[in-house]
């Protein structure tokens, strides 16, 4: 008895599973048949396992080799669907590549179209505009910034098996062709400098980071450098934004070429939501580093075709003055010295800093096309050097030694990273590399001019007074500036001022800066009012030169609330100098 109900609990679990598999295999069945040389029915499940047979003789019930019979049939169809699972997989990769060149067919084919219709209607941009974002346009008519939106020219990023290993992208002709393209008109560089940006929770850092990168060019490093800003966002009325502001704040750079921004189309990114969960990580960060891994090498691809080499940076880092020429001069020693190096490190911290010729940029893209999902992107270059060098052993010393020769790293490094919040919303963190050197936190000027006397509506911190930061001794820091509140620095006697510098904030509080602040001067002995000769950017920085005769104060002016503490990092006043007569 307790035979036949296991034999019929079992033919019951058998017929489920071959109406299963019948709906799920039998279309693929006709295609199959030669690869397996016995050919599967199922429609006929096996006689040895259907219930016509539950009432067999006692002999055969108790014959020991009736059990193992149809264990191994059980076996052998367990590895037939095996083989049949393994063959679609691999009609999958087939029908993948074939699918591959009807888009590139599709992509050409509509790029002729394009071309041969006149430019008025082909002109368009390459994702559907919002009202918002039209309205917009409209104001931003005859800049660069509104340009970038037309890119019915620019070609493909492509990369070797990007569809088979991506095929979310096969969803869309155009999944690697840039939505926004802001171009810089330099078709070639020694180094493409790439900046990935995204929106961040609290705090931007890219103008700052900009500003670093710009002013620490070498005059002979500009004309052969390009950055390239990549907006990993798909919110068109963002990017227009980001990249009004870049055009507004560094209209001569973008002009020259060294500056372009770019992002790529919605279609690029998969379905974040649906992504498998891996090293514990929450479903919130694996979101956030598996975009971080698609934003790096769709920026990779890009900037591969345009330089020998690139540099990978992050948008909340400073940078060293001359970097550029730091970077040439070390690359062209160790080149000689270990030309086969994979990637240099001019800084020690995650991905920031790392050096690559563009050349071999396909093969990490790759890698990481391969394990996008799977770890942080400092996490895959770690791997892929130990992949590239090392036997089984990743742990052992002579993988680490052999990592090394790879990967040469500069005595000190050249970046520094500043960004208090992450672009992981929610996340705060404090990185600093060590082989940076100390970041100035002021920068004194003992030679300006005497004063006889300062005035501050601001409250300062008592270690850091107006006073002591005027003559060098630290920076100035002050509780928050409300609208009306002013600093004064009055001169003991009037003095000819040539150029100023007042430098707000400081590496380690980059918000502590005055904002919508004005510079203002009183000339001479008179009692006219002051005069606005300057206002502090977005960087909270304030220059200029004069040419008013002389000068018996200067004043900051504060014209609205501020939610930061503020610091004066610099204050540095240039006076005209009388010629020594001979």
């Amino acid at each position: 008895m307790r035979d036949l109900m296991r034999r019929r609990i079992r033919n019951r679990l058998r017929n489920r599973n071959q109406r299963t598999l019948k709906y799920k295999y039998e279309d693929e069945l006709s295609f199959l048949m030669p690869y397996f040389r016995e050919p599967i029915n199922m429609s006929q499940p096996d006689p040895a396992m259907t219930p016509d047979n539950a009432d067999s003789t006692a002999s055969e019930q108790h014959d020991p080799f009736v059990m193992p019979t149809r264990l191994h049939r059980e076996d052998a169809m367990e590895e037939r669907i095996a083989g049949m699972q393994s063959h679609l997989q691999f009609l999958e990769t087939q029908y993948r590549g074939r699918h591959e060149d009807v888009i590139t067919l599709q992509a050409k084919m509509l790029a002729e179209h394009a071309n041969s219709t006149p430019e008025h209607t082909s002109e368009l941009p390459a994702t559907t505009l919002t009202p918002e974002v039209v309205a917009l346009l409209k104001n931003l008519t005859g800049t660069k910034a509104a340009a970038g939106i037309y890119t019915k020219n620019i070609q493909q990023l492509r990369t070797p098996f990007v569809y088979q290993l991506l095929p979310h992208l096969m969803n869309d002709p155009y999944s690697l062709k840039p939505a926004y393209h802001m171009k810089a008109g330099r078709a070639y560089a020694d180094i493409v400098i790439g900046v990935p940006t995204v929106k961040r929770d609290k705090e931007s850092y890219l103008m700052i980071t900009l500003r670093h990168l710009v002013t620490g060019l070498a005059a002979v490093d500009v004309n052969s450098t390009l950055i390239v800003v990549m907006v990993g966002e798909t919110d068109m009325e963002y990017i227009l934004n980001t990249a009004r502001q870049i055009e507004s704040l560094f209209p001569k750079q973008v002009e020259q070429g060294l500056i372009e921004v770019l992002s790529p189309p919605s279609s690029y990114y998969p379905d974040l939501d649906a992504l498998p969960l891996t090293l514990g990580d929450s479903l919130k960060r694996v979101k956030w580093r598996t975009k971080q891994n698609l934003d790096t090498i769709y920026l990779m691809a890009y900037a591969q075709t345009k330089g020998t080499f690139y540099l990978m940076l992050e948008d909340d880092i400073i940078a060293k003055n001359n970097y550029i020429q730091e970077i040439k001069q070390f690359t062209s020693a160790t080149t000689v010295a270990n030309p086969h190096w994979f990637f240099i490190e001019y800084c020690h911290v995650g991905g920031i800093g790392k050096f690559f010729r563009s050349a071999d940029l396909i093969h990490f893209i790759t890698y990481v096309q391969l394990f996008y999902n799977n770890m942080p992107i400092d996490w895959l270059l770690e791997s892929y050097l130990a992949d590239r060098v090392c036997t089984i052993d990743k742990t052992s010393k002579t993988c680490g030694e052999a990592k090394e020769k790879i990967r040469p790293k500069f005595k000190s490094s050249l970046f520094q990273h500043i960004g208090l919040y992450s672009s992981l919303k929610g996340k705060i963190q404090k990185i600093k590399d060590t082989h940076y050197g100390v970041v100035p936190s002021f920068y004194p000027h003992p030679e300006n001019p005497r004063v006889k006397s300062f005035k501050s509506d601001i409250v300062e911190h008592s270690d850091h007074s107006l006073k002591r930061a005027y003559e060098g001794q630290t920076y100035f820091w002050g509780f928050k500036p409300k609208k009306g509140d002013v600093v004064e620095f009055w001169f003991e006697r009037p003095v000819i001022v040539t150029h100023y510098t007042f430098r707000s904030g400081n590496a380690e509080h980059v918000s502590d800066k005055f904002y919508d602040t004005t510079v203002e001067a009183l000339q001479g002995r008179s009692n006219a009012n002051f005069t606005t000769v300057g206002v502090f950017d977005e960087f909270g920085l304030a220059e200029g030169d004069l040419k008013m005769g002389p000068i018996a104060a200067f004043r900051l002016r504060v014209n609205s609330d501020s939610r930061f503490w503020v610091i004066l990092c610099e204050i540095d006043i240039k006076v005209y100098k009388v010629p020594e007569s001979r």
